[in-house]
């Protein structure tokens, strides 16, 4: 019996050492879905304000933004600024979507608004957070199973989650061709 002991432990750790690590995608995930939760109050200001969704002018200083902070990151700029267009595109989704919706009063407007530059300090802050999640996943986007990982990954995050039809749409749409992003 004592022989078995022996041959137990040293078992048990190459099971447990062959277990793969965890992924980076459910923090990814959960730091680009709050991205969006955020577009609600964007949406609910620009409602209130009378401001156009599109801003391009912002979007061009966000890009130039994400360009600089990426090498830091150990992400290259030119996939930092992909990356974050489609997490724009898909923030942009969600504001049409809300507006059109309180406009036909299918759905009521939030109780408050949020001043829009307080709001932009929050997405700001969510920037480094999304930049790491895409340093992370540069390998996991350069294997040939990434579709498969992500479904698994988004499926999980979506399930847990329970966003609404909009946000859920959205989020897809921040994902973009992830997949097929450079390292």
């Amino acid at each position: 019996m004592s022989g078995i002991r022996w041959l137990a432990l040293p078992l048990l750790s190459i099971a447990l050492g062959a277990q793969a690590a965890p992924t980076p995608l459910p923090a990814l995930l959960d730091a680009m879905a709050q991205r969006l939760t955020l577009a609600d109050q964007v949406a609910r200001s620009k409602h209130d304000s009378g401001k156009p969704v599109l801003d391009e002018a912002r979007e061009r200083q966000v890009l130039q933004d994400v360009a600089q902070a990426a090498p830091a990151a150990s992400v290259s700029p030119a996939t930092a600024q992909t990356f974050f267009a489609a997490q724009m595109e898909a923030n942009k989704l969600v504001q049409y979507g809300l507006l059109q919706a309180w406009r036909r009063n299918e759905q009521p407007l939030p109780a408050s608004t949020t001043d829009l530059t307080a709001l932009r300090t929050q997405l700001n802050e969510l920037q480094a957070r999304l930049l790491g999640g895409l340093a992370a996943t540069g390998e996991l986007r350069a294997a040939a199973d990434c579709p498969a990982q992500l479904e698994r990954a988004l499926a999980a995050h979506l399930a847990a989650a329970r966003p609404d039809d909009l946000h859920r749409l959205a989020l897809v749409r921040a994902l973009g061709d992830f997949c097929t992003l450079p390292r």
